[in-house]
């Protein structure tokens, strides 16, 4: 990282960008031509392991790119306040982030899919459990991202 002032290392503020940070991109290499899509997630943070999780559709172009090139880059970023002044040099954006690199897999397993559901669904509800409806459950494919490197930055 260039500015390494601006570096995070502590857990707990690394922890809330997470928390509070609710779409995250996801970047592929599909042949010649790089390919990014914005998910929810949902994640698990513990000791320096991240791991995410996603759901989709069944098919389409996300998942093809998987199959034969799953090693994604990720960036979370939280829009803090808008800084404005007198000079244009004074403008700017205080701003949050977490960028990082690793591998998807498409779970197969239903009691992983499940706890990756569920994780999703607590990054926006609080709620850990849920139940779900076994016709859309069977159309949904479930991915997780596990994390091979990643870093936090903050400007205040």
């Amino acid at each position: 990282m260039r500015r390494s002032d601006r570096s995070l290392e502590d857990k707990t503020d690394i922890a809330n960008i997470l928390k509070d940070g609710k779409i995250i991109h996801i970047a592929f290499q599909d042949k010649t031509e790089p390919y990014i899509v914005t998910l929810n997630y949902g994640f698990d943070f513990i000791d320096d392991n991240l791991t995410f999780y996603f759901h989709s559709a069944n098919e389409g172009r996300k998942l093809n790119i998987i199959k034969y090139n799953p090693l994604v880059c990720f960036s979370i970023s939280i829009c803090d306040p808008f800084v404005s002044g007198e000079k244009a040099c004074n403008y700017g954006m205080k701003y949050r982030s977490i960028v990082g690199y690793g591998t998807l897999n498409i779970l197969s397993d239903e009691n992983d899919r499940i706890y990756a559901l569920n994780k999703l669904m607590e990054n926006y509800t609080g709620k850990s459990r849920w139940e779900y409806d076994v016709t859309i459950f069977n159309k949904t494919t479930v991915t997780r991202l596990d994390v091979d490197t990643f870093s936090a930055k903050m400007k205040k």
